[in-house]
């Protein structure tokens, strides 16, 4: 199956709008919002934001974003792949690997040596898409969440 990887800018406000609403429905997100268009944009124009589309014949069948991290032990960054999802009916075709790999491209080119994105234990799909990427599962790691009160 023929598709291509596109790296979304500030111009490509209407796809990122429709990616958002994607990742929020695949989550079985009742009401899925999306961010104003200004806001959007803002993100969309930082250098440590990316936004990774795949698309089939201009249609969107998936898409990753990735967050550069400044770390402070040493002078580099990292990269955590923040979301990734692919239609349904798309998946089991590469797409998914696609998109890490161009996420790992972004950070060849900007000498970004490590990429790590978290899943759940149960999320045996997840698990098989970051392995087949070239991921390495680290054992013992727990994250956890905290819900900020205002």
């Amino acid at each position: 199956m023929e598709f291509k990887i596109e790296k979304l800018g500030p111009g490509g406000l209407e796809l990122a709008k429709e990616l958002i609403l994607f990742f929020q429905q695949d989550d079985g997100i009742s009401y899925p919002v999306v961010p104003s268009d200004d806001y959007l944009r803002n993100l969309l124009s930082k250098d440590s934001f990316h936004i990774l589309v795949a698309l089939k014949d201009n249609d969107l069948i998936g898409g990753a974003t990735g967050y550069e991290l400044d770390m402070y032990k040493k002078e580099v960054k990292e990269m955590f792949l923040y979301e990734i999802a692919v239609r349904p009916e798309y998946r089991g075709n590469g797409i998914g690997r696609a998109l890490i790999n161009g996420l790992k491209q972004i950070c060849a080119e900007r000498n970004i040596d490590e990429m790590y994105v978290g899943t759940t234990t149960s999320n045996h799909a997840a698990i098989n898409l970051y392995s087949s990427a070239g991921g390495e599962q680290v054992p013992d790691i727990t994250w956890f969440v905290y819900q900020i009160e205002r």
